[in-house]
């Protein structure tokens, strides 16, 4: 019994170690996928060669180049690669990948090849490695224009454009115009206009009317007209010479279309439908005007511009066309401050009287220093006149040791004198 329990514990153990062994190796294999078959002109696909329990170099080819070429000829694998393939022209090639020196984990050598057909068809635009994409598609042109400006507004006989034209326009008429046309010129021709037409005035007050533009986008801009209607007693508005004055209902009326002067703000702001203007200024001696006409070939004449005066000047422009000319007046008020005269002598007295008070402040010290010079010259002549005279008793010694005794106090009482004479000469000298 115990005999047959050993036999059947070794028949046990004997399969499961071939399973085993079975489970453990299997043949090493590999395979080849393309992510399409079928491309246009142009487009790429992807060839995929992946390996099991093997690894080791595979060589592709393309059996047609001119159709479809392969990104690289040869390959290193040892899981999985990708190579591109590039579709040429319409017509079929055949992708041949063939293992050079493959074997698989118990050094088998594989060596059959494997193929994809890939075709290239002229009509053929979908690839599904590059799918189209939806939310993009191709669109014609179809933007449209946000110019909402106008090229131009007619009031009555007069044109706005160009720089003369803005975003309120003021215009004045006579009390007896009882309506007035209003048109205007827009720059896109798919724009819209509303606002135009003929307009009734009503005298004695401001007439507003605005003139919208709308482009093609939806985008709007809105243009103000006001028209001043004078009343029944009124005339034209700040126009002080009424006597040169031609009432504003021509085309061809000369007027200013922009003023400039420099470092001077007039008041009301600049509109060629105002005559008359006001404004101070200080310290101005003649004043930089920059004028410009609505007609080319109208004249600018500017009066009492130079040699301005403390307070009142009347600065007059005039505007000229044949026998018509218009008149702008500035009154201008001039605050001429007073002039500090002398201050560069001034300034040089100052610095005159600035040296002055540094010598007086410093008379003492400056003294001192001199005293000080003087003692040292009267020293160094002193010391060198001593030395010379020691040298001169020195000799003088020498000499007198062969004097007899007896008239050796004479010989002392003479250098004695002879001392005295030059102490006397040395007092001279100082």
């Amino acid at each position: 019994m115990k005999t047959a329990k050993k036999i059947l514990i070794l028949i046990i153990i004997t399969v499961f170690l071939i399973s085993l062994n079975s489970i453990v190796y299997s043949a090493g294999s590999y395979s080849v996928t393309a992510s399409s078959k079928s491309l246009a002109p142009g487009k790429t696909a992807t060839l995929t060669i992946k390996t099991t329990n093997a690894v080791g170099r595979f060589n592709i080819t393309s059996s047609n180049p001119g159709v479809v070429t392969v990104g690289k000829s040869s390959v290193w694998v040892s899981s999985s690669e990708n190579i591109t393939l590039t579709a040429k022209t319409a017509g079929t090639a055949t992708i041949t990948v063939t293992p050079e020196d493959v074997s698989d984990t118990e050094y088998n050598k594989i060596t059959s090849p494997k193929s994809v057909i890939i075709t290239v068809g002229a009509n053929n635009t979908t690839t599904p490695n590059q799918p189209t994409n939806p939310t993009t598609p191709s669109q014609p042109n179809n933007t449209k224009s946000g110019d909402a400006t106008l090229k131009s507004i007619t009031i009555g006989g007069k044109t706005y454009s160009g720089s003369s034209l803005k975003n309120t326009i003021s215009y004045t008429v006579e009390s007896s115009v009882n309506s007035i046309k209003i048109s205007a010129i827009k720059n896109h021709s798919k724009a819209t206009v509303s606002g135009t037409g003929t307009k009734s005035l009503v005298a004695g007050q401001t007439n507003k009317f605005p003139i919208n533009v709308t482009a093609e986008n939806g985008t709007k801009k809105t243009y103000n007209v006001n028209i001043i209607r004078l009343a029944d007693d009124e005339t034209i508005p700040n126009i002080i010479d009424e006597e040169n004055q031609i009432p504003d209902t021509q085309e061809t009326k000369p007027k200013l279309t922009s003023l400039i002067i420099k470092d001077v703000e007039l008041n009301p702001e600049f509109n060629p439908e105002i005559y008359s203007y006001t404004t101070n200024v200080k310290n101005i001696k003649e004043l930089e005007i920059d004028a410009t006409a609505n007609i080319a070939d109208a004249k600018i004449d500017i009066e009492g511009a130079t040699e301005l005066t403390q307070g009142d000047n009347i600065v007059k422009i005039t505007v000229t066309l044949g026998e018509e000319k218009t008149v702008y007046i500035i009154d201008l008020y001039n605050e001429i401050e007073e002039e500090i005269v002398g201050m560069t002598n001034d300034s040089d007295n100052k610095q005159d009287n600035g040296n002055n008070n540094f010598i007086a402040g410093n008379l003492k010290e400056i003294l001192s220093i001199l005293m000080i010079c003087s003692l040292g010259i009267i020293a160094i002549r002193y010391i060198i006149l001593s030395y010379m005279l020691s040298k001169e008793l020195d000799e003088s010694s020498d000499e007198d040791l062969i004097i007899e005794d007896d008239i050796e106090d004479k010989g002392l009482k003479v250098k004695n004198q002879n001392i005295a004479i030059e102490t006397g000469r040395i007092g001279r000298h100082f």
